[in-house]
């Protein structure tokens, strides 16, 4: 027979193991900062895809900070670094980071518009279990390997589940804001008419102007025109020269504008004081080619080097290789994209040509702005020795611009690109 001491040793040893025991956690009751536990071994949970749908609230997804309303893959890049793959499809780009399971999306301007993750997690989510947790879809779309649940959330934004049909579980998911994808559709027709081009000059330079805005398009890094925002970029072709373009530079620093200069390398080879002028007085310096040829009619050997040596050329006067690139005539194509791509260049052309090539009175050079303006205008002008009437026109421009509120800007802000590399 046991004595009262000995069953209360018993009962005190009992309570004592149980206090000293460990509990036993399913994965998701287990803290998030628990050492213990791999974050693969977190199952997902109702908790855990309301965390998802609250990410997707603001933009985001799991394991990135950036968003599709506010963000840019410029900002990315400084924060993560140089993305394992650039992707392009029509209307935008795609940057894979591999190690962080994500991939953007972002329009010819930078703007994130699609951020996708493919944390492994995701992959224990099955079709049955979203649609308990969050209802039916807006819309499900398939194809032979994959079926895409959608779910709208705030400002039309879309949270895709994409689910494996081999699988039947989530491969990733996408947060998606179809305003940004469509500012990219946002492409202006070329503006700009003159009294001197005869009948044929006119109907080639009507071919050209909507088959180069096509081509933009279908081409990310080639760009006719900029946001649909109030701004405009002035742009000034084929200097330098000893007389013009100093005195185009002084205008521009009178009236405190920036402006943006596509100097032949054959040019800043004469004049390389010019060229720091404008770069010492905060104008971007950026590549017309070397020699001002029609780069499409080149071989690819030709083209490279007609690049190559006007980019050199500009970092030897101002230490920076440019990565803005206009090409003589806007004579473009899929070679010349891909050339300027391999040594860093996007492609900038215009919306409005002011024709001061053409019709050099500097009441018509005003009118063909004044008249034909609109958010987002990239304005072609020249700056070599015979344009006196585009210095002339230029003070007037700016003013009018200014009265009608546009804000004129660099093409590194207009366009959210890299001028130099």
């Amino acid at each position: 027979m046991r004595t009262p001491i000995m069953l209360l040793i018993i009962i005190l040893f009992t309570i004592l193991s149980g206090c000293s025991a460990k509990k036993s956690l399913p994965n998701e009751e287990l803290p998030s900062n628990s050492n213990e536990v791999h974050p693969k071994e977190v199952s997902l949970s109702s908790f855990e895809i309301e965390q998802i749908m609250k990410l997707a609230s603001n933009g985001m997804v799991i394991d990135s900070p950036f968003s599709i309303f506010e963000s840019s893959i410029q900002q990315v890049k400084s924060s993560w670094g140089e993305p394992d793959q650039i992707d392009e499809v029509a209307g935008g780009s795609y940057a894979t980071y591999k190690e962080r399971n994500t991939v953007f999306g972002f329009n010819q301007y930078g703007e994130i518009y699609d951020v996708r993750s493919y944390n492994k997690n995701l992959q224990e989510l099955k079709m049955e279990k979203i649609k308990h947790e969050l209802g039916q879809p807006k819309d499900i779309r398939e194809n032979n390997q994959e079926s895409i649940y959608v779910y709208e959330m705030k400002n039309k934004t879309e949270l895709k589940f994409i689910f494996s049909n081999d699988l039947k579980s989530v491969d990733h998911i996408s947060i998606y804001n179809p305003g940004r994808f469509e500012t990219k559709q946002y492409t202006l027709d070329i503006k700009g008419n003159s009294n001197q081009l005869s009948v044929k000059a006119w109907e080639s330079m009507k071919n050209w102007r909507e088959e180069i805005k096509q081509f933009s398009v279908e081409h990310p890094s080639v760009y006719v025109n900029g946001p649909n925002k109030k701004m405009v970029a002035l742009t000034f072709d084929d200097g330098p020269d000893e007389k013009i373009t100093p005195a185009i530079i002084n205008i521009l620093n009178d009236y405190n504008v920036k402006g943006n200069f596509f100097f032949l390398g054959s040019n800043v080879k004469l004049h390389p004081e010019v060229v720091k002028q404008a770069f010492e007085s905060g104008h971007l310096v950026l590549s017309h080619s070397f020699n001002h040829v029609e780069l499409s009619k080149l071989g690819k050997s030709e083209v490279e080097k007609e690049v190559k040596r006007a980019g050199e050329e500009i970092q030897s006067v101002i230490g920076k290789m440019p990565a803005i690139l206009r090409t003589p005539y806007g004579d473009t194509n899929d070679q010349v994209v891909n050339v300027s791509k391999e040594q860093g260049y996007s492609i900038v052309l215009w919306s409005i040509d002011t024709l001061d090539w053409s019709q050099k009175d500097a009441t018509n050079i005003v009118k063909n702005v004044v008249d034909n303006v609109r958010n987002g205008d990239i304005i072609l002008m020249h700056s070599d020795s015979d344009k006196m009437e585009t210095e002339k026109a230029l003070p007037l421009m700016i003013e009018s611009l200014e009265k009608m509120n546009f804000e004129i800007v660099e093409l590194e802000t207009l366009l959210n690109i890299k001028a130099y590399q």
